[in-house]
């Protein structure tokens, strides 16, 4: 999912709503996904105690994993792990407060909680020579995972691949700015279904492509009060702590990294991209047309072109 909110016009706002009513009725839907293991692993990290995340495990061979955005799961990868999991070992997860994953009533929502509870993740599977794979928001949590493991595990981390992946401080989007107001997004997310609420948080070439049971799937978790509050809280503290001092170390990130963006995307414009990758010794960009924010659901054909050719060279 994409972290912005589009603003229709009334009329449409009836129609969807009258439409959504509708959809409300719906039960979670199965997972689309053959995995050859799925499991809840028990995670430590400072503040936070044991929390439990949802993984899936495909293929063999070497290490990739997949960090999903704000507000998705591992749903979002749907289009990926077929062709990727054919030479490689794929694993997925989903943050804390997603997907299938534990949701504590907390506070601990930051990305250095969500990086922290990744960084355990990949210490207990004893992931080494591992390709992360992040869009949007679970490309940010990558950096930081990559920067603090360099600093303690060398070699833990083999290359990179980011897309659409806010990565410097910006404007905030109407998606956020919403979810920051008091007692509105907690009200706003039980009473209106989570298929409206999510359509409107997509992006808006995403939401024209993606088909009617794939909007169920991405709303599916948002029946629960766990999850609009883990997305509420996450949205609310999206940005780290001591950014400039963050970004000041890309530099030091000598992976090879393929930064992969749309050329649409409005949520995390394309100079963010050409940003990061000139602090990157090791960066290549490669713009994708006629897509927006979420270029896996978006070009998913592209995508895994791009990265076959990087993981191959």
């Amino acid at each position: 999912m994409g972290l912005r909110m589009r603003c229709p016009a009334f009329r449409m706002w009836l129609v969807l709503l009258v439409v959504a009513a509708g959809l409300a009725g719906w039960s979670s839907p199965a997972s689309t996904h053959t995995f050859s293991k799925a499991y809840h692993i028990g995670l430590q990290a400072p503040g936070q105690g044991t929390v439990h995340l949802y993984a899936e495990e495909y293929g063999r061979g070497r290490p990739i994993l997949l960090l999903h955005g704000l507000g998705a799961s591992t749903f979002t990868w749907r289009n990926l792990i077929p062709e990727l999991s054919r030479r490689n070992r794929v694993i997925a997860i989903d943050f804390k407060g997603f997907g299938r994953s534990e949701k504590p009533f907390t506070q601990a929502y930051s990305p250095y909680d969500h990086a922290n509870l990744v960084l355990d993740f990949i210490r207990k599977r004893r992931f080494r020579d591992l390709t992360i794979i992040g869009h949007s928001y679970g490309g940010a949590i990558a950096m930081m995972v990559t920067l603090r493991l360099n600093e303690l595990e060398p070699g833990r981390v083999r290359d990179l691949v980011l897309m659409n992946a806010p990565t410097y401080q910006q404007p905030g989007t109407a998606f956020v700015d919403f979810m920051r107001l008091p007692v509105i997004p907690y009200a706003a997310l039980m009473l209106i279904p989570p298929e409206l609420t999510t359509w409107l948080s997509l992006d808006k070439v995403q939401s024209e492509k993606l088909h009617i049971s794939e909007l169920r799937a991405y709303a599916a978790p948002f029946y629960e009060a766990a999850a609009r509050h883990a997305l509420i809280t996450t949205a609310r503290r999206i940005v780290p702590q001591h950014m400039e001092s963050l970004t000041a170390r890309y530099p030091s990130v000598r992976q090879r990294t393929l930064v992969i963006w749309c050329d649409a995307d409005r949520t995390v414009p394309v100079e963010t991209g050409i940003r990061l990758v000139k602090a990157l010794p090791r960066g290549q960009l490669k713009v994708l047309t006629g897509c927006g924010h979420v270029p896996q659901d978006e070009r998913p054909e592209a995508v895994l072109d791009l990265i076959g050719s990087f993981l191959r060279g």
